[in-house]
């Protein structure tokens, strides 16, 4: 039996570079609006700023950028691609799909995956993103003595991590775990990406 989980991600689709289907994600609050309904904290050139954050000076509101981000159906459909083509070959995978910021957006546990495929997937799919490389191009620069990438909490430098990505900048990462080789997972994930014009 094969279990799904999808976290609600974005509210605007639009099209975006490479073929993916992006979402528009505001972080933060745009001229002059705030969400907070509390008392401010003190006096702005005499006037309250009890709305909170977002007012100010003249009612300049704070800066704040647009971030494109892959959509749930465009993660479900990646995630389902990979887990096909694995199934395709007989091999028992998780895979997962993690936005910009390595939350988990899609973790699809294929039949007869171990337990230790979820973590291993989750990893892979953090470390693609947080990188924007392929973790088995990541793999040599984790050798050595001392300090190295490896040692960032929930990183994972095995094959079987790629990328999404958006005018070169990563939105989302695919990850794969447990096929007999890192190759394998990596080729999973990579129709992932395909399925969602990478």
């Amino acid at each position: 039996m094969r279990k799904t989980v999808v976290g609600v991600l974005v509210a605007l689709s639009v099209a975006g570079a490479g073929g993916y289907a992006l979402a528009d994600q505001d972080r933060g609050q745009a001229q002059g609006q705030s969400q907070s309904q509390g008392q401010g904290r003190g006096q702005a050139q005499g006037q309250s700023q009890g709305q909170g954050e977002g007012q100010g000076q003249g009612g300049k509101g704070v800066e704040v950028r647009t971030a494109k981000a892959l959509t749930v159906d465009a993660a479900v459909r990646a995630a389902q691609a990979a887990l096909d083509a694995a199934e395709k070959e007989g091999q028992r995978v998780t895979v997962a799909v993690v936005d910009r910021g390595g939350d988990l957006v899609v973790l699809l546990h294929g039949d007869g995956a171990g337990p230790q495929t979820e973590e291993s997937a989750r990893r892979k799919a953090f470390t693609s993103a947080s990188f924007n490389a392929p973790t088995s191009a990541l793999a040599g620069r984790v050798t050595g003595a001392g300090a190295t990438l490896r040692d960032i909490p929930g990183t994972l430098f095995l094959a079987g991590g790629v990328p999404v990505a958006s005018d070169g900048a990563p939105v989302a990462g695919i990850g794969v775990g447990g096929a007999p080789s890192g190759d394998l997972d990596e080729k999973y994930a990579k129709a992932g990406l395909d399925a969602v014009g990478g």
